[in-house]
């Protein structure tokens, strides 16, 4: 029996160390970040970028069709779909449109809730960002960890052994790898907690399942078509800061 566990301890540790060497390590691109303070702390809008809201119905629409037309909207939309939670942009979205010489972009940025409410009380989230044409990210998730205005009654309201129980399931768009995929494929991931929504974490911990999702599957070292881009980061800062640091206690914002 011991034998069979120091096996099991020494694969371990070599899948640990041989896995991240087979792509690129996360945290060691320029501008990249490293902790959670960097991710959360990253400068909202860069000296060369500016963020104007799309209240021009025309437009907004415009962009709205836009975001919606991508595979990276539909597949991740579709998958929320099947969990029951459905999204009307025309009416609830949020959009932005983004102008940066930093993110080498013009495009829309949109944030939507879902319109249904589980029978548990959570809802379901969706946020695009398009640096252009054929560049950009979705990501969403089920989360009972809602906007204040949101929130049911007691917070935290879901309860298990006793304690306050609070979950993010994402729902992420893997953009096809050249070559290699013909099509991309929506990938999930779960984060989850007990005792208190001001755990110190757990946004690193969501970002970095992702971060390492992608240096492993997709990332190629030398080539800057598949290389760490600015506006990744920036985007999952966004994210954050759309939906969810009123509940952070960890820094004082």
């Amino acid at each position: 029996m011991l034998i069979i566990a120091l096996a099991v301890t020494i694969l371990v540790g070599a899948f640990n160390v041989l896995r991240p060497s087979m792509g690129v390590m996360p945290g060691t691109q320029p501008g990249e970040p490293s902790s959670l303070h960097d991710l959360v702390e990253y400068p909202e809008i860069p000296g060369d970028t500016t963020i104007e809201d799309v209240t021009d119905p025309f437009d907004r629409q415009g962009m709205i069709d836009f975001v919606m037309a991508t595979p990276d909207y539909g597949n991740v939309s579709d998958a929320l779909a099947k969990k029951g939670y459905t999204f009307d942009l025309t009416a609830d979205a949020e959009v932005s449109f983004v102008n940066s010489v930093t993110f080498a972009s013009m495009g829309p940025l949109l944030s939507c809730w879902s319109t249904e409410v589980g029978p548990d009380g959570t809802r379901a989230f969706i946020a695009a960002f398009f640096v252009s044409l054929d560049e950009g990210m979705v990501v969403g998730g089920i989360t009972n960890l809602l906007p204040p205005d949101q929130a049911p009654g007691v917070d935290p309201y879901i309860i298990v052994n006793a304690m306050p129980y609070l979950y993010i399931r994402w729902y992420w768009y893997a953009w096809p790898r050249p070559g290699v995929d013909v099509v991309g494929k929506v990938v999930n991931w779960y984060y989850w907690w007990y005792d208190s929504h001001s755990h110190p974490n757990w946004y690193w911990g969501c970002y970095w399942w992702w971060r390492t999702y992608i240096a492993y599957h997709w990332e190629v070292p030398g080539d800057p078509a598949r290389s760490w881009r600015p506006w990744w980061g920036w985007f999952w800062h966004w994210t954050y800061w759309r939906h969810w640091y009123w509940w952070s206690t960890y820094f004082l914002y």
